[in-house]
């Protein structure tokens, strides 16, 4: 326990009687045990997060492939989105749908 060997508890028992008197030692035992359970509390506490904040984080995968960019053909404009129009130039992007074309003869 802690590295210390029950010989050398013995002596720090025996020196803490002595210090602190036989009235006085429960009450300090007392403070020192909820002293220990407050910092193992805190102590756990900044683990879980770590932990959770370490879990949460995802680390890119080489292997996969990243997300297709296209280019604008007219102006070359690197595109991050799937666009209509670009934004750099206006030229149209998508070929018009059927519903964008007019009905009628």
């Amino acid at each position: 326990m802690f590295g210390i060997s029950f010989e050398e508890l013995i002596v720090l028992l025996v020196l803490a009687l002595i210090l602190f008197g036989p009235e006085k030692l429960p009450e300090y035992a007392e403070k020192l045990g909820r002293l220990v359970a407050k910092l193992r509390q805190t102590s756990q506490e900044v683990t879980q997060q770590f932990h959770e904040a370490y879990h949460d984080y995802k680390l890119p995968n080489p292997l996969e492939e990243p997300p297709p960019r296209s280019f604008c053909s007219h102006c070359g404009q690197r595109l991050e989105q799937e666009f209509a129009f670009c934004p750099r130039c206006g030229q149209r992007l998508k070929a018009e749908s059927h519903y964008d074309q007019p009905v009628g003869p």
